[in-house]
């Protein structure tokens, strides 16, 4: 029996350039090796529309950063760079940085906040975003979307992609190496807390945990709250109306490793995600992976991602916040959640990423 021929796509692989990976970076890396595990792709990778050699590809991804790559590709020390094959599928993890280059092309809609909440954006991002999006829409033949609730925005918006636009849900997979090189070290030495992960900005909605503060369910409780991620704009803003007791209750890591993520994430009692608006919101995934349910506003793609393993909030209402808190807080309600969690996270895999890919390639 001779084997069918496997399916043809090249990757574009730009996000990996980046010095530390987060967000698309580790949406590609996922992405590609969901794809790479199928066994149904002969799967080619590109930058910039130049193929690059996959032995490049795979070592950066067992690097985990793009330094080395990015560095010998713009001083053209990659052999074996070829130009891209038009005729083979081109797929992008994110923003196309070209159009129409290819006879068959997709992209992945993250989230679609710019066009939702332009009010919680930099006006520079808001352009970046949206300029491009419909011509982005115009060429793809498929539109993959991050999920279910980014894919309804995305149609409302652009109800000529109802056609192509599909769900891809991400999933979040932690290496081996961890959980050995966490228990060789010291315990995270913060006391009982909770994590909360992202980029520090206005949609992010952490003013709202910052005015909990004083809610008594949150004032009264020994935990505190270990925000992880980039500080982004408005924060000192946020920050000037706490006095020095609610100083103390909350911690600013800055960017950290994924080894640190996972190390914080472990340590906390759960994760909190206040967010406004999320495409998906992967943090939520990655934490129950690790057994720890999300406390969550009840908004955007939480409900679809986080299921059962949550408790939710009204993200405008600190007294909403102030009840949840006090409910996922308690040890007792922890340990009914947690096996959820796993359950939940375990929706998420790399056959499921890839699925709606092959899917396109196969209905061609």
């Amino acid at each position: 029996m001779i084997d069918a021929p496997k399916l043809r796509l090249t990757l574009d692989v730009a996000p990996l350039l980046e010095d530390q990976w987060t967000g698309i970076p580790v949406f590609t890396r996922r992405l590609a090796q969901a794809l790479q595990q199928s066994g149904q792709v002969d799967l080619s990778f590109a930058v910039r529309l130049t193929r690059i050699p996959a032995t490049r590809l795979w070592d950066t991804v067992r690097a985990g950063f793009g330094t080395f790559l990015r560095t010998d590709f713009e001083h053209g020390l990659i052999e074996g760079l070829d130009r891209l094959d038009p005729s083979i599928p081109l797929l992008y993890p994110s923003v196309k940085s070209a159009c129409g280059i290819c006879g068959s092309e997709a992209s992945v809609i993250h989230d679609v906040s710019t066009l939702v909440m332009p009010e919680t954006h930099a006006e520079a991002n808001v352009r970046f975003h949206l300029d491009p999006l419909r011509e982005q829409l115009a060429t793809d033949e498929a539109v993959f979307c991050a999920s279910e609730a980014t894919r309804a925005a995305l149609v409302s918006a652009f109800p000529s992609a109802a056609a192509r636009a599909r769900v891809l849900y991400q999933y979040a997979d932690w290496p081996e190496e961890f959980a050995l090189d966490d228990r060789n070290l010291p315990r995270v030495a913060l006391g009982r807390y909770a994590a909360v992960i992202g980029t520090i900005e206005p949609r992010k909605n952490l003013g709202l945990l910052l005015r909990a503060l004083s809610h008594p369910a949150v004032r009264d409780s020994d935990l505190r709250f270990v925000v992880i991620g980039k500080k982004g704009w408005n924060l000192d803003a946020a920050l000037a109306g706490l006095d020095p007791a609610q100083h103390k209750r909350i911690l600013f890591t800055d960017f950290v490793s994924e080894f640190a993520k996972y190390r914080l994430l472990r340590a906390a009692e759960f994760l909190v995600f206040p967010s406004i608006y999320e495409g998906f919101g992967i943090p939520a995934v990655e934490a129950m992976h690790l057994g720890k349910p999300v406390l969550a506003a009840f908004t955007s793609s939480f409900p679809e991602v986080i299921g059962d393993a949550g408790v939710y909030f009204d993200p405008l209402s600190v007294d909403e916040f102030g009840a949840a808190f006090e409910e996922i807080s308690n040890p007792a309600r922890i340990a009914e959640l947690a096996p959820k969690a796993v359950e939940q996270a375990r929706q998420f895999n790399a056959e499921r990423m890839a699925a709606p890919v092959l899917e396109w390639l196969k209905g061609r």
